[in-house]
């Protein structure tokens, strides 16, 4: 794929932050989800340059992980994500904009919508166990999940890896496979992985202050901006079914199946999903 975008880096708190974009005009967000690898370019690469034609297109790397910094003095949370989320868009000065995200990056995208309201104008969200989670529905540990477990370090393991959340993944490249590899060793991977892991696993259920803040059931049913979610249909991640669960709960929102996607519709149908985010977002 010829790269349709550039890369920046940006000093964001703390912290440097490196995101890739395209485009000028009204500023969309867009958020990644996690697992080995992961980086802006892994989830929007496909995305940023298209959406770039509308407006100014931009896919961060969330803290911890593509080339954006990896403290190992911090745990790793949906809270410090958010949080250096913030500081992201505050250091590009961004006063209003809209908002993508994928799974993780969905929760991420919501929890921030929720904490600065009158920032995010439109809010899209693609296939999002952790959202579905902070309703109340467990995910358990489904077919995708079993796979991001199972994840050993190696190539093939992040093949496999990426098998759990594209229902296509043969039309992933060599080059970019290879690729998104070199990023899952980099230095503070494993740390900040295992850091989340143990957030997610304990603190997120058994402190009772973290609990509370990490829950979305009294807020995001009363977000009044437009909220529209994307699902895949093949979706062994965050299964269909806990779509039809977060439907029942979210009467604020409207939902879309993907009929050939799995976990990351925007990797599996993205001229589809760049359809979609053009009118959502831009009325094109």
């Amino acid at each position: 794929m010829a790269e349709d975008f550039v890369s920046r880096f940006v000093r964001a708190g703390a912290y440097k932050m490196h995101y890739i974009e395209a485009g000028d005009g009204y500023p969309l967000v867009m958020v990644h989800g996690g697992g080995p690898g992961a980086a802006g370019e892994f989830g929007w690469g496909h995305n940023v340059g298209p959406l770039g034609r509308h407006g100014r297109a931009i896919a961060v790397d969330q803290i911890g992980f593509g080339l954006s910094d990896k403290p190992l003095d911090r745990e790793f949370s949906h809270l410090f994500m958010v949080d250096q989320l913030a500081a992201f868009i505050d250091a590009l000065c961004l006063d209003e904009l809209y908002l993508t995200g994928n799974s993780l990056g969905a929760y991420v995208a919501a929890r921030y919508a929720l904490d600065h309201p009158g920032r995010v104008k439109k809010l899209l969200l693609v296939s999002s166990g952790t959202v579905a989670t902070g309703m109340g529905i467990e995910m358990g540990m489904t077919a995708g999940m079993k796979k991001l477990v199972a994840y050993d370090g190696t190539k093939q393991g992040l093949r496999n890896f990426i098998s759990g959340i594209q229902h296509h993944p043969e039309r992933v490249s060599e080059a970019r496979l290879e690729k998104r590899w070199q990023y899952a060793q980099l230095p503070g991977v494993p740390e900040v992985q295992a850091s989340f892991l143990n957030f997610f696993r304990n603190r997120r259920v058994n402190e009772p202050q973290v609990a509370q803040w990490f829950d979305l059931r009294q807020r995001l049913p009363r977000l009044d901006i437009p909220m529209h979610f994307i699902w895949g249909r093949h979706d062994v991640f965050a299964t269909p079914e806990m779509a039809d669960a977060l439907m029942q709960l979210l009467p604020n929102a409207t939902f879309e199946w993907f009929e050939d996607s799995g976990h990351v519709c925007q990797n599996d149908e993205p001229e589809r999903y760049n359809a979609v985010a053009s009118r959502f977002f831009f009325d094109r």
